[in-house]
């Protein structure tokens, strides 16, 4: 019998100091006499109480006890993080607003905000030394880099370490790809990881699309800084060019020489290259779109565009294709539609 409980993870345990300081008297026998999930239980309500009278320093002291107790409950210790770095920080973040003119706003949006994000950091840490495969508690400490923070290098290295879990779904490694994309510095390591999830991944959310379109416009520029008018053209025109390449000349071309005519023939080679993202196509129409000889053939694209593949389109396009249908004259019936 003994054995099995070790098994099942009842022996496992004893209390820190932090527990028995918490802990009253009959709580701590009862602890010890295997009724921890009971008073476990017990202390869990006593934190929701604390935290319905925005009491911190007690719904601190009560997750510890919750969390000690049953150490291997993932949500004891995801409770604990969210009251510190989100419902506590929440609160003094209210309170920075309403002092934000005196040395008490300074103070808590110095010192004390930040002091409860970390209080989240270290408790899905503590909670990790139980848990060392659970890629929850290591997202939740890339998310409060993420949301609180605005930690892209920390958020992109925690994202990273929980994508690597046996149970992490493919979205946590979408978000490392995500925030390596804002990392200084790293946008070859974060243009391989976004193009790898762009061809493989077969889930092209609206945040990849925008992600790979704004690294690759990085990279046209950087060719069109760094290259000569003559290397760019002949990596252009090569015969086995890519959609890069192309589109690095068409962006010099536009940009530099405003040459807009030879930039939309190279634009539209671009295009209809075969592994060229359809956000392509969106640019070469609104360029098409500024030419009145061109301006149907232009809507047409975007008419195309919004039902074969609308992620393509933004929100703000919206206006400027309105603007263009008027101008054709296009019936209100017939035009695009949100």
């Amino acid at each position: 019998m003994e054995m099995e409980f070790k098994e099942q993870g009842f022996r496992d345990w004893s209390p820190g100091l932090s527990s028995r300081d918490q802990l009253t008297q009959a709580a701590f026998v009862g602890a010890l006499g295997g009724f921890r999930s009971l008073v476990a239980s017990v202390y869990h309500l006593k934190a929701h109480n604390s935290f319905v009278k925005k009491n911190w320093g007690e719904v601190e002291r009560y997750r510890t006890v919750t969390a000690s107790l049953q150490p291997k409950f993932w949500s004891y210790w995801d409770l604990a993080v969210w009251d510190m770095a989100w419902n506590a920080y929440g609160y003094y973040r209210g309170e920075a607003e309403e002092y934000s003119d005196d040395f008490k706003g300074w103070h808590i949006e110095n010192i004390i905000m930040p002091t409860y994000l970390q209080k989240g950091i270290d408790y899905a840490k503590r909670g990790l030394e139980w848990l060392p495969d659970d890629y929850r508690l290591l997202k939740v400490i890339a998310d409060i880099y993420d949301q609180k923070m605005g930690n892209a290098e920390k958020a992109a290295e925690w994202y990273l370490k929980a994508s690597r879990k046996p149970e992490a779904p493919p979205h946590v490694y979408r978000a490392y790809a995500h925030q390596l994309t804002l990392c200084a510095g790293r946008e070859k390591e974060a243009y391989r990881v976004t193009e790898d999830l762009y061809r493989n991944s077969g889930d092209l959310t609206l945040t990849l699309l925008r992600d790979l379109e704004r690294l690759e416009d990085d990279i046209a520029r950087r060719a069109a800084r760094d290259m000569t008018y003559e290397q760019l053209r002949d990596a252009a025109l090569a015969e086995d060019a890519g959609y890069l390449e192309m589109a690095s000349f068409a962006g010099y071309l536009l940009e530099v020489r405003k040459d807009f005519s030879a930039a939309v023939d190279i634009y539209e080679k671009v295009a209809g290259h075969s592994q060229a993202p359809t956000f392509y196509r969106r640019k070469l129409a609104f360029l098409m779109a500024d030419n009145p000889k061109k301006a149907v053939e232009a809507y047409q694209l975007l008419k195309t565009l919004a039902l074969s593949d609308p992620a393509a389109l933004r929100r703000e396009d919206m206006s400027r294709i309105a603007q263009l249908e008027s101008r054709l004259g296009i019936a209100k019936q017939k035009r695009i539609r949100p």
